[in-house]
């Protein structure tokens, strides 16, 4: 079994991790990804937030929320099995405040009750596996600020309320460094860079042959396994090989943007303002902080089995001005 040809589409954090586990338990893989570098994007930037449930409070079977605590308190965990982390590598943010906007979708007295549900499901999780939030915390803070000190972070002309939680982001940055260092030493991980996979199709053997271009040039390898994580593309793939989504689907391209300056964890909150579409600040610290506006930050979104080259289409000028509106 550990001659089998294996190769991972999409370098990202899913595909990089998938790498590492393969690899660490002695299989060769193949890893593709159309850019020149593991983890970029959307790997590299974006909040870090380590979610506990509390911004999907629309879904009222909590099965967001269960899955979303799941997570999170295997997070640290999963992590350290393919690199070493400790708090000072993952660079954790300041705790998030959730402000309540007054054009939310939902009252507070709802998002109350739900983030009652997400403490409940946070604790049985902690208590049947054993693990804890971000290597720590066995119990979720949420509580409602007063008047008064809900005062001293927002301006009350657009909160309802504000919830101070214990809910908090690691910088996707540190973790991008650790983990595209451990894919780079591993002798059992091949990396394809610049590679734009076009298709995965049963060769007469039952094997899979891998599509892809590479320098100009068109080339096709053969294997035994392959796990499809791209993110552009990947339901286009799995169609050609006769694999059609389970539900409906949808592709949102969104920036964020990082001020690379030591922000004082008293001087800005990190804040995430629900629950519709507004925006995330967090506060890394030393690191600085991560923005998003969701209604200047939001390029597209598409239902087509292949989205459009959004990052393509991106000028450079139009970044800066989603980075310039974004803060303003």
């Amino acid at each position: 079994m550990r001659d089998m040809r294996i190769a991972i589409l999409g370098a990202g954090n899913a595909g990089v991790c998938t790498a590492l586990e393969l690899a660490g338990r002695g299989y060769n893989v193949d890893l593709y990804d159309e850019n020149s570098q593991v983890i970029t994007r959307a790997s590299q930037n974006n909040e870090g937030k380590i979610h506990l449930g509390l911004v999907y409070a629309k879904d009222r079977s909590l099965r967001t929320a269960r899955t979303m605590i799941l997570g999170a308190i295997h997070f640290t965990a999963c992590l350290k099995r393919w690199i070493d982390i400790n708090s000072d590598h993952l660079m954790i943010s300041t705790p998030f405040y959730y402000g309540v906007h007054k054009g939310t979708m939902t009252n507070a007295e709802e998002l109350a009750r739900h983030y009652d549900h997400c403490k409940r499901l946070f604790e049985d999780a902690c208590s049947a596996t054993g693990l804890s939030y971000l290597g720590g915390e066995r119990s979720l803070l949420v509580e409602k600020l007063s008047a008064r000190d809900m005062g001293k972070l927002i301006a009350s002309d657009y909160f309802l309320n504000v919830f101070r939680t214990s809910e908090r982001a690691v910088d996707p940055r540190s973790v991008a460094d650790l983990l595209r260092a451990a894919v780079g030493a591993h002798p059992r991980i091949r990396f394809i860079a610049n590679a734009q996979v076009s298709s995965v199709a049963w060769t007469d053997t039952s094997r899979l042959r891998v599509s892809f271009r590479l320098n100009g040039d068109e080339c096709t390898e053969t294997y035994d396994q392959v796990a499809n994580t791209l993110w552009h593309g990947r339901l286009e793939i799995d169609a050609k090989l006769g694999l059609a989504p389970e539900r409906g689907w949808i592709y949102r391209y969104k920036l964020g943007s990082w001020i690379n300056t030591p922000i004082g964890p008293e001087t800005v909150p990190s804040l995430t303002i629900v629950l519709g579409p507004f925006g995330d600040i967090v506060n890394f610290e030393r690191r600085g902080l991560y923005l998003s506006w969701y209604p200047v930050g939001l390029i597209g979104t598409s239902r087509e089995l292949k989205p459009p080259a959004w990052d393509v289409w991106l000028s450079s000028a139009h970044r800066q001005a989603v980075v310039q509106h974004s803060y303003e």
